[in-house]
């Protein structure tokens, strides 16, 4: 295993920590019922949003200890086509929640805090399909099909 097919797996894991950790913060928010809007709520409201910005650390700290300089030709191809796919899923995730949220809001209207959701939600999507894409890429050649 190389240095991109651990990378590769190191934003994998640490894109799923993110979705778990953003889907309970706002699952905590939508429980307690706090609005964003109120500025009573401010510090909990930050409380609860600081476990879901780990895993965004993780991933500057990931991109700075496992630099890309040093790929060859086929793990720069392989990054490649799997950064296409993430943003052609991260676009399809924001697309499919848009529809949704537009469907079950009145007047197509949604809060600030859903959209800051979805863009967050929409990194970890892209980041997740682009690591599931280079996986499946470095397996598929590895096995002597490319």
């Amino acid at each position: 295993m190389n240095k991109a097919q651990k990378r590769t797996w190191f934003s994998l894991a640490i894109s799923l920590a993110g979705i778990l950790l953003g889907a309970a913060a706002v699952t905590l928010i939508k429980i307690m019922q706090l609005d964003i809007a109120n500025t009573n709520h401010h510090m909990t409201l930050r409380l609860l949003s600081l476990p879901a910005t780990i895993p965004l650390i993780s991933m500057v700290i990931l991109s700075w200890r496992l630099p890309t300089k040093r790929y060859d030709e086929r793990d720069r191809e392989i990054e490649r086509k799997s950064m296409g796919y993430g943003i052609i899923g991260a676009f399809v995730f924001l697309g499919a929640a848009v529809l949704v949220l537009g469907v079950i809001s009145p007047l197509g209207s949604m809060k600030i805090f859903f959209l800051s959701s979805l863009v967050y939600f929409a990194f970890f999507v892209s980041q997740i399909v682009s690591s599931v894409a280079a996986l499946l890429q470095y397996g598929w050649r590895e096995k002597g099909n490319g």
